[in-house]
This record gives C-alpha cells, structure tokens and sequence, in this order.
C-alpha cells in the first residue's frame, strides 16, 4: 500500500468485506432504521464504497446519514457517512463521505496499514 504522508489514499479490498449500517437521519427528519448488510468495495479516512442490495433513500437535496459498523483485523469500527452518489449494478453501490476526527482517522489508517501487510503478498518497489 503506497501513500503520502499528507494524502488521503483509498484502499481497495481484494475481497469486500461486510459491514452493517443503520440510517439516522434523511433530510431534517431523524429516522431510526433497521440493521442493513453491506460490504466495504473500497475505503479511505474521507469515505467509502459501499455495495449493498438495498436501495437507500439517496436524492439530490435530502442528505442521508448513516453509521457504518464492521470490524478489521478484529477491531470494530462504528464510523458516521453521508451518501453523496448512487450506482445500480449488479447491486446498489454507494459513495459514502466520512467526516472522521483526527483519532477516528488515524485509528483507521493504522487499521488498514496492518491488513494491508497481512493481506498483500505481491512485492511492491
């Protein structure tokens, strides 16, 4: 995994991994969803692809927030996203951006430097 100090990097799972979410706000009305199944196609400390066979409440001038929950290297993360596009492929695909502080952010991409290392095996110069 290559990055710059100051950059945000996006790192892309070779297998999605499965997380859950629950959607807390649509618009200015608070809501109080169900558990949803995802997976995590792609993440950085600045947002996510989500790939989910839902579809979510996503048009222009209605903001959806949501929290996402899953684990990494048996570490639980429960991080806060809006979703800003929407894709229909094989299932419904989400950007979600993530307004993470800074120990939210650096806990993630120490997370992601470790399953990185345990799941890359190719050689990178």
């Amino acid at each position: 995994m290559r990055y710059k100090r100051k950059d945000y990097f996006r790192y892309e799972f070779k297998k999605p991994i499965e997380a859950f979410f629950r959607i807390h706000r649509i618009g200015r009305k608070e809501v109080h969803t169900s558990k949803g199944e995802a997976h995590i196609i792609d993440i950085s400390p600045q947002g996510m692809k989500l790939s989910t066979n839902l579809d979510l409440p996503h048009q222009d001038g209605h903001e959806v927030k949501l929290s996402i929950s899953f684990y990494l290297n048996s570490q639980h993360f429960l991080l806060p996203g809006t979703i800003v596009w929407k894709k229909k492929v094989a299932k419904f695909n989400y950007g979600i951006y993530m307004d993470l502080d800074e120990t939210e952010s650096k806990g993630l991409v120490e997370a992601l430097k470790v399953y990185a290392n345990n799941h890359d095996h190719r050689n990178e110069v």
